[in-house]
């Protein structure tokens, strides 16, 4: 398939069903969590710190409004999912004083537009879920992925306790980035919490490695995680589909995703964004590091040790259990929101190379065998 890159500046629609162009967010974003309500938009934390705002978009003249913000500590790398009219925030990382050392969080908390409130629940996740993903089955939310506590918080204690002594993170990192995938425990657990009874539920251990960062998407009964890091530095090109049963999950393993172009690697992605549109799964943009999956064949576990962090623009589109290129994105970039509204996916926010936050929306569909891209 072709590609088309239209902006807004040249009055650019996408061709959907909504279509049409949206705002830049009032402040750079990466690394946070949202989801849509009805027709709105709701974004923040991350790089925004505890604020969150929300855009309509049946509005003519759409606007990105602030509303209440996040009521603890700022954090990165948290899950949420939209259920019953309401966002539900899962985890995260951060520091829960300005002192204190960077750490996992467990706390589950819920916004409720109507009133435009936060709530923190009387729960906690079973499973940390820092790094990991969320999507709405019914009533339900279920999650999958993540670091583990124990392990990343004590790398950071161990790097506070260094304080500014050179040598002494040197060791500390050699020692954290020099393990093998399994070392570091990441999860491999699908959970299922129901808000209206406020419990969970263990839908078993997956039958592939556990990772942070995968793209994460349901349809009907289908779940699909993409791509995601086996540990720091090291993606993996895997994709496997689920079926959610009241039995329990049927797991299958899927085309790994191929290579961007003839003669390249394929490393697999992190933070990659991903949405329905053309009757294809797209999965888009995400990091990587480049020659990582070479050096670790060769037995570095410090697999991207060296090498270069790198932001991509392809677009793969999946249908009928198949993988193709369906184009390209107008900015490599990775780390940011999917929404799915209609026929269209929002890229909200994301990470730009060098690791700059970006504040733009940009709009991507399918129609006709053309990806429609605007911002």
């Amino acid at each position: 398939m072709s590609s088309m890159f239209r902006s807004a500046a040249q009055g650019g629609d996408s061709g959907g069903e909504h279509g049409g162009t949206y705002p830049d967010l009032p402040l750079p974003l990466t690394h946070g969590v949202g989801g849509i309500i009805g027709t709105t938009v709701y974004a923040g934390l991350g790089t925004a710190g505890q604020k969150f705002f929300a855009l309509d978009l049946t509005q003519p003249n759409r606007v990105w409004t602030e509303v209440a913000a996040f009521p603890d500590p700022a954090r990165d790398q948290a899950a949420a999912a939209v259920a019953n009219g309401k966002l539900y925030v899962f985890g995260g990382i951060g520091k829960s004083t300005p002192e204190a050392t960077t750490a996992v969080f467990h706390q589950v908390h819920v916004y409720d537009p109507g009133a435009n409130t936060w709530a923190m629940l009387n729960t906690r996740v079973p499973r940390e879920i820092a790094g990991g993903s969320a999507v709405t089955q019914g009533d339900r939310i279920l999650l999958f992925g993540g670091v583990n506590r124990t392990i990343f918080d004590r790398y950071f204690e161990d790097m506070a306790a260094a304080g500014t002594d050179k040598d002494r993170r040197d060791t500390v990192t050699l020692a954290y980035f020099n393990q093998r995938p399994q070392d570091y425990r990441f999860s491999r657990d699908l959970q299922a919490y129901s808000p209206a009874t406020n419990t969970w539920e263990s839908l078993g251990v997956v039958p592939f490695a556990g990772r942070t960062g995968a793209a994460l998407h349901l349809e009907g009964n289908i779940l699909t995680v993409m791509n995601g890091e086996l540990k720091p530095g090291l993606r993996t090109p895997a994709v496997h589909q689920g079926v959610v049963s009241p039995a329990g999950v049927t797991w299958r393993a899927l085309p790994d995703l191929p290579p961007p172009a003839a003669g390249q690697v394929q490393e697999g992605l992190a933070g990659a964004y991903t949405g329905c549109s053309g009757g294809a799964l797209l999965l888009a943009g995400g990091t990587n590091f480049p020659g990582s999956s070479a050096q670790f064949a060769r037995g570095t576990l410090y697999a991207h040790q060296g090498l270069k962090k790198t932001w991509h623009t392809t677009v793969y589109a999946l249908r009928g259990g198949r993988w193709s290129i369906a184009g390209q994105l107008p900015q490599a970039q990775g780390h940011g929101l999917s929404i799915q509204f209609g026929d269209e996916v929002l890229l909200i926010g994301g990470e730009l190379p060098g690791g700059t936050a970006s504040a733009k929306v940009i709009s991507v569909q399918v129609k006709d065998g053309q990806l429609l891209t605007a911002r």
